[in-house]
Protein backbone atom coordinates (compact mmCIF):
# COMPACT_ATOMS: atom_id res chain seq x y z
CA UNK A 1 0.00 0.00 0.00
CA UNK A 2 1.22 3.67 -0.68
CA UNK A 3 0.91 4.40 2.94
CA UNK A 4 3.50 1.60 4.21
CA UNK A 5 6.18 2.44 1.12
CA UNK A 6 6.12 5.92 1.93
CA UNK A 7 6.82 5.41 5.80
CA UNK A 8 9.47 2.97 4.73
CA UNK A 9 11.03 5.19 2.44
CA UNK A 10 11.03 7.99 5.32
CA UNK A 11 12.68 5.50 7.74
CA UNK A 12 15.75 5.35 5.04
CA UNK A 13 16.06 8.85 4.67
CA UNK A 14 17.93 9.45 7.71
CA UNK A 15 20.53 12.48 7.85
CA UNK A 16 24.25 11.04 7.23
CA UNK A 17 25.24 13.85 9.31
CA UNK A 18 24.36 14.82 12.74
CA UNK A 19 24.93 18.42 14.36
CA UNK A 20 28.00 18.76 15.78
CA UNK A 21 29.74 16.04 14.29
CA UNK A 22 33.38 16.66 13.50
CA UNK A 23 34.36 16.29 9.93
CA UNK A 24 38.09 16.66 7.84
CA UNK A 25 36.78 17.87 4.19
CA UNK A 26 39.29 17.79 1.53
CA UNK A 27 38.48 19.83 -1.35
CA UNK A 28 41.23 20.87 -4.10
CA UNK A 29 44.34 19.14 -2.19
CA UNK A 30 43.71 21.32 0.66
CA UNK A 31 42.23 20.08 4.02
CA UNK A 32 40.00 21.39 6.79
CA UNK A 33 39.19 20.82 9.83
CA UNK A 34 34.72 21.47 10.21
CA UNK A 35 31.96 20.94 12.94
CA UNK A 36 28.43 20.25 11.13
CA UNK A 37 25.67 22.73 11.91
CA UNK A 38 22.92 21.70 10.14
CA UNK A 39 22.41 19.35 7.10
CA UNK A 40 19.86 20.47 4.18
CA UNK A 41 18.77 18.64 1.47
CA UNK A 42 21.30 20.36 -0.84
CA UNK A 43 24.21 21.47 1.20
CA UNK A 44 25.50 20.59 4.85
CA UNK A 45 25.99 23.70 6.75
CA UNK A 46 29.79 24.06 8.37
CA UNK A 47 31.70 25.42 11.14
CA UNK A 48 34.80 25.96 10.15
CA UNK A 49 35.86 28.02 13.64
CA UNK A 50 35.62 32.20 12.12
CA UNK A 51 33.06 31.45 9.85
CA UNK A 52 30.22 29.42 8.58
CA UNK A 53 29.70 28.32 5.11
CA UNK A 54 28.10 25.19 3.18
CA UNK A 55 29.12 22.20 1.19
CA UNK A 56 27.30 21.51 -1.67
CA UNK A 57 26.32 17.07 -1.16
CA UNK A 58 26.79 16.91 -5.61
CA UNK A 59 30.12 18.15 -5.01
CA UNK A 60 30.48 15.09 -1.95
CA UNK A 61 28.69 12.87 -4.56
CA UNK A 62 30.93 13.25 -7.46
CA UNK A 63 34.27 13.16 -5.67
CA UNK A 64 35.37 16.55 -5.55
CA UNK A 65 34.69 16.90 -2.13
CA UNK A 66 35.63 14.42 0.33
CA UNK A 67 34.29 14.06 4.07
CA UNK A 68 35.47 12.00 6.68
CA UNK A 69 34.82 11.70 10.11
CA UNK A 70 37.44 12.64 13.15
Amino acid sequence: WPAANSCRLRRSLRPAFLSGDRLMVTAEKKKKKATVVKEYPFHILMDWGKYKSSVNKIDVYTGDVKLARI
